[in-house]
């Protein structure tokens, strides 16, 4: 006997689209492939990756700052969420070792940041406060990849701020 509700149920939806409490709105990448797809198939803008365990504090407070921000800064980078559980290749590829990290990308090549700790690093492991914190971050990579530039010069000092 069918039932008299036709809409159809959350259960039907993909797992990208179903919505948990807490869960990222990020676009989520699920597998090594989607990542390099991701990462070597955009040409035009600067790809970040927010790479962590999607359901730890830290991903969920940075997913929220990152949600914020995405719209504003949509024509110049897109933002995808991968779960470093889900993607164990991506903890080898990268020596990741923080909760959570960020790292952008332009046309298939990691951009080197200068945080203000005296050496570059392909990582951003520091706490965002807010939603323009993480803009002026990330429209400073897309105006130096756009420039040419090697290594992009954070727009704040990181030097005396412990990461997650």
């Amino acid at each position: 006997i069918l039932a008299q509700d036709t809409k159809p149920s959350r259960s039907h939806l993909p797992c990208t689209m179903m919505m948990f409490p807490g869960a990222s709105q990020l676009p989520q990448l699920h597998s090594a492939y989607s990542v390099e797809q991701a990462v070597l198939g955009e040409q035009a803008k600067v790809v970040c990756l927010r790479l962590g365990q999607n359901f730890s504090p830290q991903c969920m407070q940075i997913d929220q700052v990152l949600t914020s921000a995405a719209q504003a800064i949509e024509q110049a980078c897109t933002i995808y969420a991968v779960d470093v559980q889900e993607v164990p290749e991506c903890v080898k590829e990268w020596q990741l070792t923080a909760p959570v990290q960020l790292m952008f990308f332009f046309r298939g090549k990691p951009v080197q940041l200068d945080l203000g700790r005296g050496s570059t690093t392909l990582k951003f492991d520091c706490a965002l406060s807010d939603r323009q914190e993480f803009i002026d971050l990330a429209e400073a990579v897309c105006r130096g990849v756009q420039s040419g530039r090697d290594m992009i010069v954070a727009p704040k000092d990181y030097s005396m701020q412990a990461g997650y």
